[in-house]
């Protein structure tokens, strides 16, 4: 649904105002305190969430990933913000941008004042190492599902395998190869429309 803003978010049918800065806040402040991996782990997190609470549905919300990976920056901080952006307008970026970042920021003060004391405790290893194993699932569960919903045809899966093996083989090249296969990419979506 349209906000006065402009915005679009909720059920369809339903008339609500948007989200508040401290529902956002919260949100993003919860997701980040407790997701380890990085950008592409929380990104399913934020994903599900804000489906859930229907600010987005789930077709706008990768929109806003494939927006928030052609920004230079951390991803689950470009993410954030342009969900926050899209379903509260500046009050609601400034809300995610605060949310997202303020856990990593006193954790990793905070780890630093103990880092040299608990690195080989076998409890602080072993819950890093379980963390470090859950990663690559998330990241292949989201891989997939955006791989699911793409409509295919047999040029986008040919140009998604060569430049997927262009970006592995391109070395110290991967920005320029990655920006050339999205031109490329984009070329032949016009041509076959």
């Amino acid at each position: 649904m349209k906000t006065d803003a402009g915005h679009t978010h909720g059920t369809a049918g339903a008339t609500s105002e948007p989200p508040s800065f401290l529902s956002i806040f919260s949100l993003f402040f919860g997701i980040s305190a407790v997701t380890i991996g990085g950008g592409y782990v929380m990104v399913p997190v934020i994903q599900r969430a804000v489906e859930r609470k229907g600010w987005l549905p789930e077709a706008e919300f990768y929109d806003i990933f494939a927006a928030a990976q052609s920004v230079p920056g951390p991803l689950a901080l470009n993410s954030a913000v342009l969900v926050g952006g899209k379903v509260a307008g500046a009050r609601g970026f400034a809300a995610a941008a605060i949310g997202i970042l303020l856990p990593p920021f006193f954790a990793i003060l905070l780890v630093a004042s103990f880092l040299g004391a608990a690195d080989e405790h076998p409890v602080v290893r072993g819950f890093l190492d379980g963390a470090f194993a859950v990663v690559p699932g998330l990241v292949a569960a989201l891989a997939f599902r955006m791989i699911r919903k793409r409509s295919w045809t047999v040029m986008r899966g040919i140009l998604s395998v060569a430049g997927a093996l262009a970006l592995v083989l391109a070395g110290t090249w991967a920005v320029p190869v990655f920006f050339g296969i999205v031109v490329v990419a984009r070329l032949t979506e016009r041509k076959e429309q």
